[in-house]
């Protein structure tokens, strides 16, 4: 199955080649068919290894997630791996809301921290971030 391996992480926009706002057609095209699709009333999922792409009923990209292995970044700096301590260092506040954080002043981009492992004591600022979703900006986030 297509894994995406590496490319910028712009807020609002996309990761790597696929921008937000493609239609499914296009999508398919940039990634080859080795996929799954959950479909959903209102939106479908198309899913490869290491990322989902989520499209509304309007047939446009929404969301992107990435997971795993892949490499890109944000601003060169925060990927898979990276923790909200180095995002408050180098980016300020950020906000968090039904488990996802989002930095404060960049809209458009929001990250999920490694489960708790129960056995440690977990903390939000050095869990190390799993996912990070972009989304297009303007309408409720479908998490």
């Amino acid at each position: 199955m297509m894994k995406l391996k590496n490319g910028e992480i712009i807020p609002g926009i996309g990761i790597s080649n696929i921008s937000l706002g493609i239609t499914k057609e296009e999508l398919i095209h940039l990634i080859g068919i080795e996929y799954e699709e959950e479909i959903f009333e209102f939106i479908s999922i198309i899913i490869v290894e290491n990322a989902k792409f989520w499209f509304t009923n309007d047939g446009k990209l929404y969301q992107i997630g990435v997971s795993k292995d892949f490499q890109g970044k944000y601003k060169n700096v925060i990927g898979i791996g990276s923790t909200l301590k180095e995002v408050k260092e180098k980016f300020g506040d950020y906000n968090e809301e039904h488990n996802t954080y989002e930095i404060e002043n960049d809209k458009g981009m929001c990250f999920e921290l490694e489960d708790v492992d129960y056995d440690e004591e977990w903390d939000e600022l050095t869990a190390p971030i799993e996912y990070i979703y972009v989304y297009r900006v303007g309408s409720e986030t479908l998490k």
